[in-house]
């Protein structure tokens, strides 16, 4: 009792700076993430078998009011067997003097999440399909997702048409986690908050 009276006479912003094994707190959130989007693909070709794809989308049922995504990526496509490519960076084809792609997801409050995409997908020239699986690298956000780090999972599904130039409509269902920790400045201010409110 006594050694916790005494403590609590020293100011906290000593206790942090003096190193007295008092750390930081680092209370990181995680955000589940669970959503279906649909899609629009639109795609720009830059050899016979390069394409620059921008894709949006819209959910009903996205958390965080997270509703819409949006997308810059580039696709290398195998027309023998319908295996094709893409991601967001460009330098994976080879491609220089491009655009670095995206993915953004964004709704109506302000949150952000931004992230780097890669992923395989196939072609099926028999039922006029395009299916595709991808792996979403969360690297930062803004609002309640600023710092955000995370991995999402992304499988999508499309009928092709077999008309050049018509975009692609379908479905992305995308699902994973997400998570945030506190910036310096705002754990050591948390910490102050509870050492004042215990005395």
């Amino acid at each position: 009792m006594f050694r916790s009276n005494t403590l609590w006479h020293i100011p906290a912003s000593l206790l942090l700076s003096s190193g007295l094994g008092v750390a930081p707190a680092k209370a990181q959130t995680t955000y589940p993430f669970n959503a279906d989007y649909d899609i629009l693909a639109t795609a720009r070709d830059l050899t016979p078998n390069l394409e620059q794809i921008f894709l949006s989308g819209s959910s009903t049922n996205a958390p965080y009011s997270l509703t819409k995504v949006d997308s810059l990526s580039y696709s290398q496509t195998n027309f023998t067997t319908g295996e094709y490519s893409f991601n967001t960076d460009p330098k994976a084809f080879g491609l220089q003097d491009v655009s670095s792609g995206y993915v953004t997801f964004s709704g109506s409050d302000g949150d952000k999440l931004f992230g780097t995409e890669s992923g395989t997908g196939l072609i099926d020239f028999n039922t006029l399909t395009v299916k595709s699986s991808a792996t979403v690298s969360i690297t930062g956000g803004e609002g309640r997702f600023k710092g955000a780090t995370g991995t999402l999972v992304s499988s999508q599904i499309q009928p092709l048409s077999l008309q050049v130039g018509v975009d692609l409509k379908g479905q992305a269902k995308i699902s994973g986690s997400v998570k945030t920790v506190p910036e310096p400045g705002t754990a050591t201010a948390l910490l102050g908050m509870s050492v004042l409110e215990s005395m």
